[in-house]
C-alpha cells in the first residue's frame, strides 16, 4: 500500500537531490567519497551525529511551528530511554566527588493557562565536566548524570547536579572531518537535556543553555533560540548557602515549562 506522504517527500527529495548533483557536477567519485562517509560515522559510534549537526535544529523550528507552549528542541545523538527512576530529595546519579560545580535545576510546568501540571515526569541528561556522557564514552559510570524524576501537586521541581561546560562534539571522525574542511569548530554551548512527560500533554524534548555561556552565537549545531535560554545565577551569600545548608557556592538554573495539552489526554495519577 503506498504510504503518500512517503512518497511525496521521497520523490521530492530525489529530484532536489538530482538537480543539486547536477548544478554542482558531483562525480561519481564525489558521491561515493558522501555515501562512505554516512556509513563510516554511523559505524564508528557517532549515531546520527552527521544529521543532527546541519539538520536537527531546522526539524524543531518547523515543529515548533505547529506547537504552543514552550519551543521544542533537539534530541541529540546521547539520548537513552530507560535511566534510573530517582526518588526525592531529587539528585542526579553521580560518582562520588563528582567533579563540577553545584547546581540546582528548578522551576514549574503549567499548562497554556498558568494552571500547574501536576506530577510530570522529567528525563534529564547531561555531559560531565569534561563534556563526556555516560554510556556513550568510556571510563564513566552508566548512567552517570542521567536520571527521571518527578514535578510535586503544585507542578514544581527541583533536582541537585552539576554544571555541565562548554564542549567539543567528536571530532576525530567523520562528522569533524566535514566541519574542518568547512572551517567551522566543533563546540556547543553548556546545556542540559530534559524530556518533559505527562499522560495529559505528552511528550515534548528540551535543550536549554544558560544566559551569558560561551558559543551561544556560533553553536555547531545552530540550535540555540531565545526561548531555551535559561537565567543562571550563582548562589554565594551566606543567607544563601544558610536556606540549603551548604558551605560552598552554587548555581541556580530556572526554567517554566509551559505544556499544550494532547486532545483526548487525561491526566492519570502517579502511582510511584
Amino acid at each position: 500500500m503506498v504510504n503518500q506522504r512517503v512518497k511525496t517527500v521521497i520523490e521530492d527529495l530525489e529530484t532536489t537531490l538530482c538537480a543539486f548533483m547536477r548544478k554542482h557536477q558531483i562525480s561519481h567519485s564525489e558521491y561515493r567519497a558522501a555515501t562512505d562517509l554516512i556509513i563510516q560515522s554511523i559505524k564508528l559510534g557517532e549515531e546520527s551525529l552527521l544529521f543532527d549537526v546541519f539538520f536537527e535544529a531546522e526539524a524543531s523550528d518547523i515543529s515548533n511551528n505547529e506547537r504552543q507552549g514552550s519551543p521544542e528542541a533537539i534530541e541529540g545523538p546521547f539520548y537513552l530511554r530507560g535511566a534510573p527512576q530517582l526518588y526525592p530529595p531529587y539528585v542526579m546519579p553521580q560518582r562520588d566527588n563528582e567533579p563540577g560545580e553545584l547546581l540546582f535545576f528548578k522551576g514549574a510546568i503549567t499548562d497554556l493557562e498558568g494552571n500547574p501540571v501536576p506530577e510530570a515526569e522529567l528525563d534529564l541528561w547531561h555531559a560531565d565536566a569534561l563534556g563526556l556522557y555516560s554510556n556513550i564514552h568510556p571510563g564513566i559510570p552508566d548512567w552517570n548524570l542521567r536520571g527521571r524524576f518527578y514535578a510535586n501537586k503544585q507542578g514544581q521541581y527541583e533536582i541537585q547536579s552539576i554544571l555541565p561546560p562548554p564542549y567539543e562534539i567528536p571530532k576525530a571522525g567523520p562528522t569533524g572531518a566535514v566541519l574542518s574542511a568547512l572551517g567551522r569548530h566543533c563546540f556547543r554551548p553548556a546545556h542540559l537535556h530534559v524530556k518533559v512527560k505527562h499522560p495529559a500533554f505528552g511528550e515534548m524534548t528540551s535543550q536549554l543553555y544558560f544566559e551569558g555561556g560561551e558559543y551561544l552565537d556560533n553553536d555547531v549545531a545552530s540550535a540555540v533560540r531565545d526561548g531555551l535560554v535559561a537565567k543562571l545565577v550563582y548562589r554565594d551569600s551566606a543567607e544563601d548557602l544558610a536556606i540549603r545548608g551548604l558551605t560552598k557556592p552554587y548555581y541556580e538554573v530556572i526554567y517554566d515549562f509551559v505544556l499544550s495539552a494532547v486532545p483526548g489526554k487525561t491526566a492519570t495519577e502517579r502511582t510511584i
